[in-house]
């Protein structure tokens, strides 16, 4: 039968989680529709094992490959040219599929021809806590499930569009026809996978689905901010690789719809770097001389590409511009505003999830 969605699933010393991922995938009642395709990034553990005793149970669902390590884009590139199904989304392999809601989303894809396919996700956080992310505007869902959109009607309402690698997945020959591939040797390239397909994609749909069960509540995943501060310069790869793809693209090719969302996606990264550096970083792991340099060859790009990299606080309470503030006086705020403002920052995010997430 020939197959409709592929699932690449990156893994790394995951023998432990594995067999939760890849049971809430073999156990859907459509799984025939789907291709499994576990690429064994030179894990050091049993993941190898655990892959290959799917693919024996499962010889028609799941395919293994296996290769040495080469981090998270290697994987991908290594899967890509071989995938069968129409569509491709990544699953990481300390996450999971709702199966049930698996089943429904194979069932609207063989009803659509769409480049992009968008759905809900559950964000599992520590404590217990969770947030089901949509794609709306302050709340309001603007769009009509199931039905395809151009994408540049939905890229004008640029604000809220920041696609996450959870919530889509891609028309395979699509990716292929662009040459689609991600940098090697490197974490965060998800990013690439969310945003670089953008360039050529022109149509999508929404559906009401809550698939992908996104877990940050594992010690060493990469968005845990331990992690994250320890690996800041991954992150200014990956977004440096972004600025200079725009930079040097055939911007022809691009309506202008495209060209706007496109820089307001790349100064939405740049903020996120900078915020790293002046907010979230603890004061003993602070450099200034390596924000410096980073400044300096990010200033060129904001300049060269017209970005609006203006960095306010999260409430939006506090109307202090940081990289204004740190271009003024080249240090960080003072600590008792940092102080007032995450407090301030942790109150109207919990008046947000209430009204607007559960």
């Amino acid at each position: 039968m020939e197959k409709l969605l592929s699932i690449i699933i990156p893994t790394y010393n995951m023998e432990q989680l594995l067999p939760r991922c890849l049971d809430s995938l073999v156990s859907a009642v459509n799984n025939d529709l789907l291709e499994v395709m576990v690429v064994n990034d030179g894990s050091k553990d049993e993941s190898l094992r655990v892959a290959n005793e799917y693919k024996e149970r499962y010889p028609n669902v799941v395919n293994v490959i296996d290769k040495p390590n080469g981090n998270y884009g290697s994987t991908i590139n290594a899967a890509l040219p071989l995938v069968k199904g129409k569509y491709v989304k990544i699953l990481d392999a300390d996450d999971w599929f709702d199966t049930r809601e698996l089943e429904h989303l194979l069932d609207e894809m063989a009803n659509v021809n769409v480049d992009l396919i968008v759905t809900h996700f559950t964000q599992l956080e520590p404590g217990g806590r969770w947030q089901l992310v949509k794609y709306n505007t302050m709340g309001r869902e603007v769009y009509e499930y199931g039905r395809v959109y151009n994408l540049d009607d939905v890229l004008k309402d640029g604000y809220i569009r920041f696609f996450l690698m959870h919530a889509i997945a891609w028309r395979t020959q699509m990716l292929r026809d662009m040459g689609y591939r991600q940098t090697e040797g490197i974490s965060y390239t998800d990013t690439e996978w969310a945003s670089v397909p953008v360039y050529v994609a022109q149509t999508i749909v929404f559906f009401p689905l809550n698939v992908y069960q996104y877990n940050m509540d594992r010690e060493g995943q990469t968005m845990d901010p331990k992690v994250l501060m320890k690996s800041v310069r991954q992150l200014d790869r990956v977004f440096a690789g972004l600025l200079e793809f725009y930079r040097t693209y055939d911007k022809a090719q691009l309506s202008e719809i495209r060209k706007n969302f496109i820089r307001q996606y790349l100064a939405n990264r740049v903020r996120i770097l900078y915020k790293i550096y002046l907010l979230d970083m603890p004061r003993k792991d602070f450099e200034p001389k390596e924000l410096e340099e980073l400044d300096a060859r990010y200033r060129k790009w904001i300049e060269e590409l017209d970005l609006d990299v203006r960095l306010y606080p999260e409430n939006k309470l506090l109307r202090i511009d940081y990289v204004k503030y740190w271009h003024k006086y080249g240090k960080r705020w003072p600590v008792w505003l940092e102080w007032i403002n995450k407090k301030v920052d942790v109150v109207v995010k919990g008046l947000y999830v209430i009204l607007f997430r559960h």
